[in-house]
């Protein structure tokens, strides 16, 4: 069960890189954000509505659908800033690397998890990789401001992933994944809402991008789905530093397709972080 539990995480993290990527090569972000998930609406609102009209989920399920859609519309609105404003290489790892530290502390701590000293040296080494990647540790130069807005928005997207990740780890207890999955994309399909609106926008987005669209319209809820499947499986505070083997992908494929620099000490950082998921995955 270690095993599969681990793979699935994996295989999540590795889906959710890909689709940053293609958000990332869009032209208008929150157009692309906006397609990618009203095509996965199409597909899961049906789902959630016929759920919901059954009657049959338990009280304590509505207020964290609720929360789950909310956490998830804040969350599309700011991803749609952060990538006009930053690299993928360094704003994935900040937004991704938040919740390494957040989830496992509020995991031990409110949720009677474990973790041990070789678990807690995994999330220390993930941290260290994602201070590197984000640039956190490069010296202003003389002339040069330091540009916040990409690293407190991403910390912002940061802290609206662990918001949901939480929320959708007690939602569990009352409701199937495909359920927690609808009700996330329709909160994602509301912070896209002005969006949806321009059509002009859309479609010059759809001419330039549907292949890559239809791509992400499957690896973005795809990609959760794996995430809430191991979540039923093992400790919360265990699988989201391990799901941020993303930010290895993520790191990789900026600097190989997008051509963004300092590949060397990205790569360097992005080991290290593997590394971090290696520990918690074995000695966790």
């Amino acid at each position: 069960m270690l095993l599969t539990t681990v793979l699935l995480v994996v295989l999540s993290g590795f889906m959710n890189s890909v689709w940053n990527l293609n958000a990332k090569r869009s032209h208008n972000k929150q157009a692309y954000l906006a397609l990618i998930v009203l095509a996965a609406n199409i597909a899961l609102l049906p789902v959630l509505l016929s759920r919901l009209s059954t009657g049959s989920l338990p009280p304590q399920a509505y207020p964290l659908l609720a929360m789950s859609a909310a956490a998830q519309a804040a969350y599309a609105f700011m991803l749609s800033k952060v990538y006009a404003y930053g690299d993928l290489s360094q704003v994935y790892p900040i937004q991704r690397g938040t919740g390494v530290l957040l989830i496992p502390l509020i995991g031990v701590a409110f949720m009677g998890e474990k973790l041990s000293a070789w678990g807690w040296g995994g999330v220390s080494m993930i941290l260290l990789g994602i201070l590197t990647l984000s640039k956190w540790a490069d010296r202003r130069r003389p002339g040069q401001r330091v540009k916040l807005k990409p690293v407190l928005t991403a910390i912002g997207v940061g802290l609206c992933i662990t918001s949901y990740v939480l929320v959708d780890k007690f939602a569990l207890r009352y409701v199937e994944p495909m359920t927690l999955i609808g009700a996330s994309n329709f909160g994602f399909l509301l912070g896209n809402t002005r969006m949806l609106l321009r059509k002009e926008e859309l479609k010059r987005e759809w001419t330039g991008n549907r292949r890559t669209i239809l791509l992400g319209s499957v690896l973005m809820p795809g990609s959760y789905f794996l995430f809430l499947a191991a979540m039923e499986l093992a400790p919360v505070s265990h699988l989201a530093p391990i799901r941020e083997v993303g930010t290895v992908f993520a790191a990789i494929l900026g600097i190989w397709i997008l051509k963004e620099k300092g590949g060397v000490g990205r790569l360097i950082a992005a080991a290290a972080i593997l590394m971090g998921i290696l520990l918690i995955g074995t000695h966790g």
